[in-house]
């Protein structure tokens, strides 16, 4: 916040308190009155002619009461009512300030009064007159009544009216108890009027007051949430743009493509013998390395219209409009052209170049297939796998038509085809454990799939493959009935958590295959939570979020994964209603600096605003654990609670083991 601001909050601080009767602050109540002078203009043209049409009304009353002057007394209210009806509308009119619009307001009550007295009071029926005159109250109450005066300009109104109501009444020719009595009365009423109006003035400047303190607290917290968002959505090191920000503005991109077929070509990087560089140099030359190389090609991204980012580790990510395959192949040889011209000395590679260069990937958007990141970056790091075979320093664009021609995608298809069927698959189980009782809240499951030779093989490599050719639909529905079976059905827990993926939501009878498995086993769908995993963007998906609606109607739990991390970000938490989010692990373990554990209270505090339950991954130590308590975290999962392992042989710390019968 800048410092004028600060400055005012401790105004306002001190403002509210200091008690109601001490001096106001100068500045502050200068503040006030201008940020009441638009409301003020309006209503004292409207409290002027309110008050005029009331002054004059009463003048039915001086035909009535006092019938020698009373043709005089109309005049008089007549003549004087205009005067300051036309005055004030003038004044208005003419932007005249609202110290002088005020003080005329303040006199026209005096004037007002002073002349009908000095006109009625001269009538023969005195008694009349003073019984009349408890009317005159009504110009003691007019500044708040009628108009938004200042308190002691009022005051000093109401006050002369008095005198002037009083002096009459000592004047006129009534008994003497009589005036006595009118002269207490209006000097008690002078009294509780001031003190209605100081009570009045008081709120509306408290008023002023809170409303002011509000609306820095609310610029304090939009502030706070946009460092937030700068932070989350910028890389620590590089200082560019991160996957949660890269999926933003590849949406904006793919708008694009929707609305006007502006093809999109996506390049996924990497630095070659990164870890030979890292290794030898030293981590912190490899961050300078990062930083040199990022920039390097955020410059040549720019250049040409595009975007970058970096993807994770020493990868990064850009996507640009290109016209075709050639324009997109010259814009990724445009980045690697820019890093190899920085010539950072590499020594240590095993080939003969010398310097840092990278090796690029590319596909770009068909009419034939869907334009989500998530696919294009699972192309794009194919063809980045070639351009690494093909002797790294080059560029490899996707062929649609040679996919899976790779002897080892052909060979784990045909596994992954046959994995049911031939029982290469089983699933782990992972506890996430209840803080606070120590007791087993849940279980993800982890699915794992073994080669024909028994050799197994990691969730990484086969299930972008799975994706890839559909095959995850059956391996998805084959791990939730199995894992219903072996933890609910089995009473190993309450609850079982299973991944799904982006080709599994966008699949119409999916919701319906859920279904019918909770029914067949009779199981309640709150026990069944499927987690949204990274790597996929739902919140602009509409058939996903219409498949995710239609399990929350079913009653199953939908669960955010890895929260903070790739495309699991703020969008998401707008687009459904999540019922419980996990933390990736990445921010507990920044939690060893004072930075980083502030950081991971914000994020918790972000999501239990929005009344959701929350699980932080990654809990390796007892000290993570304490931590974990200290800021009531109330779920939790990592290696130090419970490692993945198959029922009967999972096993978490505090809790039961997981054994079926």
């Amino acid at each position: 916040m800048v410092r004028d601001e600060e400055e005012l909050r401790k105004r306002v601080e001190t403002a509210l308190s200091q008690r109601r009767w001490g001096w106001a602050n100068t500045i502050l109540y200068r503040e006030f009155e201008e940020s009441n002078e638009f409301e003020d203009r309006k209503s004292v043209r409207i409290g002027m002619r309110a008050a005029v049409a009331c002054f004059l009304l009463f003048g039915c009353f001086d035909l009535w009461l006092f019938p020698d002057v009373g043709v005089y007394g109309v005049l008089t209210r007549i003549s004087v009512g205009l005067l300051f009806l036309v005055a004030v509308e003038w004044q208005v009119a003419h932007d005249c300030s609202m110290r002088v619009v005020n003080a005329t307001c303040a006199s026209s009550l005096a004037v007002a009064a002073l002349c009908w007295l000095m006109v009625v009071g001269y009538t023969s029926h005195q008694t009349n007159f003073a019984q009349f005159m408890i009317f005159g109250t009504v110009f003691v109450v007019s500044s708040s009544l009628f108009f938004r005066i200042r308190f002691s300009m009022g005051a000093t109104s109401s006050t002369f009216i008095t005198l002037m109501f009083a002096a009459a009444a000592v004047y006129a020719d009534i008994e003497f108890s009589f005036k006595v009595i009118l002269v207490a009365f209006f000097f008690s009423f002078l009294g509780l009027a001031l003190y209605l109006s100081w009570q009045l003035a008081a709120e509306r400047y408290v008023t002023f007051l809170n409303a002011t303190r509000a609306q820095l607290n609310e610029a304090a917290v939009q502030e706070k949430s946009l460092q937030l968002a700068r932070i989350a959505n910028t890389d620590h090191l590089t200082g560019l743009k991160n996957r949660r920000a890269i999926v933003e503005e590849y949406d904006v991109f793919r708008e694009g493509w929707l609305r006007a077929g502006k093809s999109i070509g996506v390049l996924l990087i990497d630095v070659d013998h990164f870890k030979a560089y890292n290794d030898h140099y030293g981590h912190q030359s490899g961050d300078r390395c990062l930083v040199d190389v990022g920039h390097a090609l955020q410059a040549a991204a720019l250049g040409a219209g595009g975007v970058l980012g970096r993807y994770g580790g020493e990868e990064f990510i850009a996507f640009a409009h290109v016209a075709d395959g050639e324009a997109l192949y010259r814009f990724a040889e445009s980045l690697r052209k820019a890093v190899e011209a920085l010539a950072l000395p590499h020594s240590k590679r095993r080939d003969s170049t010398g310097v840092v260069t990278v090796s690029i990937g590319a596909s770009i958007t068909r009419t034939d297939a869907n334009s989500h990141l998530d696919r294009m970056c699972s192309e794009a790091d194919n063809a980045l796998y070639t351009a690494k075979a093909n002797g790294r320093n080059g560029t490899h664009v996707f062929d649609a038509q040679a996919s899976l021609t790779d002897n080892e995608d052909r060979n784990l298809a045909v596994i992954l085809e046959q994995a049911v069927e031939r029982d290469h698959l089983s699933l782990v189980y992972q506890p996430i454990i209840d803080v606070e009782r120590g007791s087993v809240h849940a279980v993800e499951t982890l699915m794992r799939l073994r080669g024909a030779d028994g050799v197994p093989i990691p969730p990484s490599i086969f299930i972008p493959v799975a994706e890839r050719t559909g095959a995850i639909i059956q391996l998805g529905r084959w791990a939730i009935r199995t894992a219903c079976a072996e933890i609910l059905v089995a009473g190993v827990a309450n609850k079982v958590s299973v991944n799904v993926s982006a080709v599994q939501l966008r699949e119409a009878s999916f919701p319906l295959f859920v279904a019918g498995v909770l029914s067949e086993m009779k199981l309640s769908p709150s026990s069944l939570a499927l987690e949204i995993t990274e790597g996929f963007d739902i919140s602009s998906d509409s058939k996903m979020l219409q498949t995710v609606s239609a399990l929350q109607r079913i009653g199953v739990e939908i669960w955010l994964d890895d929260f903070g991390t790739g495309y699991a970000g703020l969008s998401w938490l707008q687009a459904v209603e999540f019922t419980l989010v996990k933390i990736d692990q990445r921010f507990l373990q920044s939690c060893e600096t004072e930075e980083g554990a502030k950081f991971l209270q914000d994020i918790l505090h972000l999501v239990r605003n929005r009344g959701l339950s929350v699980v932080l991954e990654g809990v390796e130590t007892s000290e993570q654990m304490a931590f974990l308590r200290k800021v009531n975290v109330p779920l939790a999962q990592g290696y130090y609670l419970g490692r993945p392992a198959p029922v009967g042989g999972a096993q978490s710390r505090g809790s039961a083991r997981f054994e079926a019968g």
